[in-house]
C-alpha cells in the first residue's frame, strides 16, 4: 500500500470464539444439547512479553463455513483470561478472515482503531469501536 487509508469492508464472519473455564464440558453440553461436532483439539503455548509462560486448549467445530471456537487457559493467562475474571465463559470475539493480517491491520491503525494483539503473519485482535465492547480479530486466510 502507498500509504492511502481505504475503508476495511467484512465480507463474511468466520469465527465465533468462546472463552471458557472448562472446555471438556462445554463441548460435551454442546454437542449433546445442540449437536455441534465433531470437535478438533489444539494445544497451544508460549511467553507473554514478559517472559511469563502460558499454555491453551482450543476446541474447533463447524456450522457450515462458520468455525466455532472454545479457548481455554490451562496455564498462566492470556488474552482471554481478563475476560474470564469478568465475565465467565462467553463469546470473546468475532474473527474474520483478510489476504494480508499485517496490511489490513497498519490502515486500520492509521484510521485510529486500537490493537489488543497482533502476532504479525496470523491475527491481530482489535477495539471494535462502537457500544457493545466487542473485539474483532482478523484472521491470516490460510492459503
Amino acid at each position: 500500500m502507498n500509504g492511502t487509508t481505504y475503508q476495511f469492508k467484512i465480507k463474511a464472519i468466520d469465527q465465533v470464539s468462546y472463552a471458557v473455564k472448562d472446555i471438556d464440558k462445554t463441548v460435551e453440553a454442546w454437542s449433546r444439547l445442540y449437536g455441534l461436532g465433531p470437535w478438533t483439539y489444539r494445544d497451544n503455548s508460549g511467553v507473554d512479553n514478559r517472559g511469563r509462560p502460558w499454555k491453551v486448549r482450543m476446541a474447533f467445530a463447524y456450522v457450515g463455513p462458520l468455525q466455532i471456537e472454545l479457548v481455554q487457559c490451562t496455564a498462566g493467562r492470556i488474552f482471554q483470561s481478563r475476560f474470564l475474571d469478568t465475565w465467565g465463559d462467553g463469546i470473546h470475539h468475532i474473527g474474520f478472515y483478510v489476504d494480508d493480517v499485517d496490511a489490513e491491520v497498519k490502515n486500520l491503525v492509521s484510521q485510529g482503531v486500537k490493537v489488543f494483539l497482533h502476532a504479525q503473519g496470523r491475527f491481530a485482535y482489535l477495539d471494535a469501536s462502537g457500544a457493545g465492547g466487542a473485539i474483532f480479530e482478523l484472521i491470516q486466510r490460510p492459503k
